[in-house]
């Protein structure tokens, strides 16, 4: 059953997808972040929230596209190589992977096997947490802040949220609170940065995804202005892509969240609600994750919208086979699901990469504990007109 996406003199084929819900394991437990390494190795960052306390099942988990579990790394807590608010990861040259901690306000290097190889960051400010609830997100906890003469904190990690690396080896990371983006050594040292908050061109505001392209330029999900931009190396805006308006899946503009269903409804492509993700092909061909409108939208280099992928995911992958074979009770409620096709859509999805290597697009499908993986098929040609 394949399913097939098909715009402009472009054809995007489902592949597969690769999850289920696991606390650890093959599997994810709120997955936001991926990264593709080599010989279809790919790396998955679950958030892990729960309502019990610690964000217990936070990790990085190491994975094929074949489905082959690996390993995981990483878990929950303040400690060397834990993560309260993990939000991305990217890897270097050298398959070393870079997670980013919104919350501790810091980035720690793992080498590609899992072992810890460092940490570093530091807050702009000091934090004094007030009726802190680890199970809630950073944005969402009641803290004072000490220590705001600092202004910006250039150089300094405020809720650092994506990650990418330059063309020079060199680590981009948005600075979501301070609407800016920092450019790093690997080791941590400050080379500059770009950004201020404001709703203008080459203006952030509660900045999250970042990818880079094969010329150097840099792309931001602009998450609170419901666009992405993009900027020279050097921090000059260069294109905006969406509108910049606000559109829910219902008629009163409202979101997802009281909709089960949303792959019908109709949205103008071009009206992005708090996207989170952004990648870019080897032809330039730009992927945003619409996070609110559940959805990815497709631009070309110009910043026209050529094509929408709600979801195609269908059937049991390897991992959710193994977990629905062997529990009836579970088999049973699939079966009495009463909009089975709803399987198949995107669920506030976070995240995409492209992995050009394999030509293969990873959309990191949160809510649903899984990767939809889709590939671009290089040799697809229209069909002729008066066929």
């Amino acid at each position: 059953m394949a399913q097939i996406t098909v715009a402009m003199g472009r054809c995007w084929r489902y592949k597969q997808y690769v999850g289920r819900s696991s606390a650890m394991g093959s599997g994810f437990s709120q997955p936001i972040t991926a990264a593709a390494g080599a010989n279809g190795v790919l790396y998955v960052g679950s958030r892990g929230a729960t309502p019990w306390g610690w964000n217990k099942y936070v990790r990085i988990t190491k994975a094929t596209y074949d489905h082959d579990f690996l390993g995981e790394f990483g878990r929950g807590g303040e400690g060397a190589g834990e993560f309260v608010w993990l939000t991305s990861i990217a890897l270097d040259q050298d398959e070393n992977i870079y997670a980013a901690d919104e919350w501790l306000n810091r980035i720690t290097v793992f080498d590609k096997d899992g072992k810890l190889l460092t940490t570093w960051g530091e807050a702009p400010h000091t934090v004094e947490r007030v009726n802190w609830n680890p199970a809630e997100p950073a944005s969402a906890q009641k803290i004072s802040l000490r220590d705001e003469a600092t202004g910006l904190g250039e150089g300094k990690l405020n809720g650092p949220s994506g990650l990418a690396f330059d063309l020079d080896g060199n680590l981009l990371v948005v600075n979501s609170l301070s609407h800016r983006i920092e450019k790093f050594t690997k080791d941590g040292t400050h080379i500059s940065g770009f950004g201020t908050m404001g709703d203008g061109p080459g203006e952030l505001d509660t900045p999250w995804g970042i990818t880079v392209d094969n010329n150097g330029d840099i792309y931001v999900a602009d998450w609170n202005n419901h666009r992405v931009q993009k900027f020279s190396p050097d921090g000059e805006h260069l294109l905006t892509f969406g509108s910049g308006i606000k559109t829910g899946v219902a008629p009163d503009g409202s979101t997802p969240y009281n909709h089960v269903i949303s792959a019908h409804v109709p949205i103008n492509p071009n009206d992005l609600n708090h996207p989170t993700g952004v990648a870019v092909d080897g032809d330039g061909d730009v992927y945003i994750t619409d996070w609110m409108n559940n959805r990815l939208v497709i631009f070309d280099s110009d910043t026209k919208p050529i094509s929408v992928i709600r979801g195609d995911a269908h059937g049991l992958a390897k991992w959710a086979e193994a977990t629905v074979s062997v529990n009836p009770d579970v088999a049973s409620a699939r079966l009495k699901a009463a909009n089975p096709e709803a399987e198949r859509y995107l669920r506030m999805p976070t995240s995409c990469v492209y992995d050009q290597s394999n030509d293969k697009l990873i959309i990191v499908d949160t809510w649903r504990n899984r990767l939809q993986i889709y590939e671009k098929d290089r040799k697809f040609q229209n069909p002729q007109s008066n066929i």
